[in-house]
C-alpha cells in the first residue's frame, strides 16, 4: 500500500480547483470516498493515486498535486466509475477536463502520456475508431521514428495472423463523430 502524507499549508490549497475541473462542483464535494470508482477502474493498479484519492484531493483543492500525477492520463474514459458512482458525480468528464488543464498549462514530466492521449484522439477522430498502425505511427513516429523498426517484427507477425489490418476500417457514421468533435472544440472554446 502506497501512503503519502503531505505537509498542508494554506498557500498549497487552491480552493477554487473543483469549479475548474469538474461539470458540477457541489456534487464532487458530495463524495463519501466509498472507493467504487477505484474499484471499477480498470487502470487503476497503475495509477499513483487511485480515483478516490485523486477526488480527494480536488476537494481539499492539492491543485499541484492533481495535476502533477498520472492518474486522469491514465483514465481509459470506460465510464465504469461514473456509472456506479452512488452520487452520481461526473467523474470521467472531471479526468477529461483534466487532461485539457494539464496539457493548456504546459505540465511538464508527463509528455509521453499527453503524446499518447493525442494520438489516440487523432486516431480516433480521423476513421471513428481505433486504427492500431496508424496510431503506433503517430505516437512513436512523431518523437522517435527508429523506434517504429524496432516494432516492425511485432507489428508483422500480428498481421500475418489477421490480428492487425494495414487498411483502416473506417466507421459509417463518421460525420455524427466530426459533429461531436466540432461540439467539444466550441464548448472548449477552440473552434
Amino acid at each position: 500500500m502506497n501512503l503519502q502524507t503531505f505537509e498542508l499549508e494554506r498557500e498549497m490549497l487552491d480552493h477554487h480547483f473543483a469549479e475548474t475541473v469538474t461539470p458540477d462542483r457541489e456534487k464532487l464535494l458530495t463524495c463519501i470516498q466509498c472507493g467504487t470508482c477505484t474499484a471499477s477502474c480498470p487502470t487503476a493498479y497503475a495509477m499513483d493515486y487511485t480515483p478516490r484519492q485523486l477526488w480527494r484531493l480536488i476537494q481539499v483543492g492539492m491543485r499541484e498535486a492533481v495535476l502533477n500525477s498520472t492518474t486522469f492520463w491514465l483514465c481509459t474514459s470506460c465510464y465504469s466509475c461514473t456509472i456506479r458512482c452512488p452520487r452520481g458525480i461526473a467523474l470521467t468528464e472531471t479526468m477529461s477536463s483534466l487532461k485539457r488543464l494539464a496539457m493548456a498549462e504546459g505540465i511538464r514530466g508527463r509528455e509521453r502520456i499527453a503524446r499518447f492521449y493525442k494520438a489516440f484522439v487523432e486516431t480516433i477522430r480521423r476513421h471513428g475508431r481505433m486504427h492500431e498502425v496508424e496510431f503506433i505511427a503517430i505516437y512513436l513516429g512523431r518523437k522517435d521514428p527508429f523506434s517504429l523498426l524496432e516494432r516492425a517484427p511485432l507489428g508483422l507477425a500480428l498481421w500475418r495472423k489477421g490480428k492487425l489490418s494495414l487498411i483502416p476500417i473506417e466507421m459509417k457514421r463518421k460525420n455524427d463523430l466530426a459533429i461531436l468533435f466540432r461540439k467539444v472544440a466550441e464548448l472548449e472554446g477552440q473552434k
